[in-house]
């Protein structure tokens, strides 16, 4: 346990100083390296740096990141906010309702946290605030749909996960959908409860003419989580080759159908989503370096060994480390989590019978809390800049749709086939 101690003193220690997160994960498997063997082996530690990131499945990060990028630039969130709305922006609540429903819209083509609370935030937040809606609700109800996005596929975290610990991505990607909903619903439910009680008021009824004219704008976007999954689930392709069909669907649709990406944006776009991959891809390395440096000092048995002391339950497995992964995602971000602590905690799991996509789904749904807690929070941060809100004011805002999430942990935790269900179903 003595490396354990020595990662995390050296860990926090280099945070605290600032240091880039992937800088601050390499430099903690050099600390560690030291006081084992006294002396660095730069051959092997790019080695292991270059093989955590040398694998097929995780090409799908940068498609998908690209894919991402182009739909931005298309006007997918306009589309999918004005179809929302004309859907159930009718009802008392429903301007809310839109913003949950465009966001899980956005979730199933994104997979980003903080890329759907910006795409929402720019367009629903001023909207909400011309009804009447409270800026505080506007902005934690923006940041708290957001954090959907790594829950309903495709999700970058299931590929980490997926990759890490060699469960399948389609099934994780399956498990995903029914917490995903839940947590929609969960919102959804809280939104209708607050905007009655405040009085808040209904957008006028649509027309079917609006309505045609709003789901003809969206379709063609709506269609591309429907070619992803059915691919998937299909046989058609892989996730990784369904990554790259959503590119170039993607390209097609906002460069010839929507014609709002024109060719001088492409260099910009492959610019961001280049930056994007980069960030992902430089934590993994440095993270798998960390994760194999732990393993040679047998800190996942370590590990293992102590949670079976302290339970033999997995029910008390599972709140545990459900527990620890609250206060770990508050400092650290999901790739750098998922990269560090799979190789950890999934052997616990796995000697505990617990299915591995269930613990999957339940360590991305725990992480994602991450981007509505202080300090690196950043969907709290992303709504702030949009709201000109305090952050302080945005956290309290937050913490009924936190206890929401946490609700629909413990379902998931003592109803396992609310994600198990439908992967065996489909995928055998």
């Amino acid at each position: 346990m003595m490396a354990l101690l020595v990662f995390l003193v050296s860990l926090f220690f280099f945070i605290f100083l600032g240091v880039p997160i992937f800088m601050s994960l390499g430099l903690s498997s050099l600390c560690i390296w030291l006081w084992h063997f006294g002396a660095l082996e730069p051959a092997i530690l790019i080695q292991k740096m270059f093989i955590g990131i040398d694998s097929f499945p995780l090409m799908a990060i940068p498609f998908f990141m690209l894919a991402g990028e182009l739909m931005n630039t298309g006007g997918v969130s306009r589309r999918l906010v004005g179809f929302a709305q004309c859907l159930i922006g009718w009802v008392r609540e429903g301007l809310g309702f839109a913003v949950v429903l465009a966001s899980m819209f956005i979730a199933a083509i994104l997979g980003s946290a903080s890329a759907s609370a910006a795409m929402i935030g720019m367009v629903m937040i001023p909207a909400m605030a011309e009804r009447g809606y409270e800026t505080d609700f506007s902005a934690a109800l923006v940041a708290s749909a957001g954090s959907i996005g790594p829950i309903i596929p495709p999700s970058i975290p299931f590929i980490i996960y997926g990759v890490i610990g060699e469960v399948s991505i389609a099934k994780l990607f399956v498990g995903g959908y029914i917490p995903g909903i839940l947590m929609g619903l969960s919102f959804m439910a809280y939104t209708y409860f607050f905007a009655r009680k405040r009085g808040y008021p209904s957008e006028s009824f649509p027309t079917l003419k609006s309505f045609a004219s709003s789901f003809k704008e969206a379709f063609l976007t709506l269609l591309l989580p429907v070619i992803i999954m059915g691919g998937i689930l299909g046989g058609v392709f892989t996730p990784t080759e369904a990554a790259v069909v959503a590119v170039v669907y993607a390209f097609l649709v906002g460069t010839f159908a929507y014609r709002e990406i024109k060719w001088t944006d492409l260099s910009g776009i492959f610019l961001r989503a280049a930056n994007s991959t980069a960030m992902v891809l430089m934590v993994m390395s440095t993270a798998t370096l960390l994760s194999w440096v732990l393993t040679l000092e047998r800190v996942p048995q370590t590990v293992t060994q102590a949670l079976l002391t302290v339970s033999s339950s997995p029910i008390v497995f599972l709140l545990l480390v459900n527990v620890f992964m609250i206060v770990v995602g508050m400092f650290l971000d999901a790739v750098s989590a998922l990269t560090i602590l799979t190789p950890v905690l999934l052997p616990a799991a796995k000697a505990l019978n617990i299915d591995p996509v269930l613990f999957g789904v339940l360590l991305a749904l725990n992480l994602s809390i991450g981007v509505l807690t202080p300090p690196v929070g950043l969907n709290l941060y992303v709504v702030s800049s949009i709201a000109k809100l305090d952050l302080v004011r945005i956290s309290k805002a937050v913490l009924p749709f936190l206890a929401l999430i946490t609700l629909v942990i413990l379902i998931m935790i003592f109803f396992p086939a609310t994600v198990t269900y439908l992967p065996n179903l489909w995928l055998h």
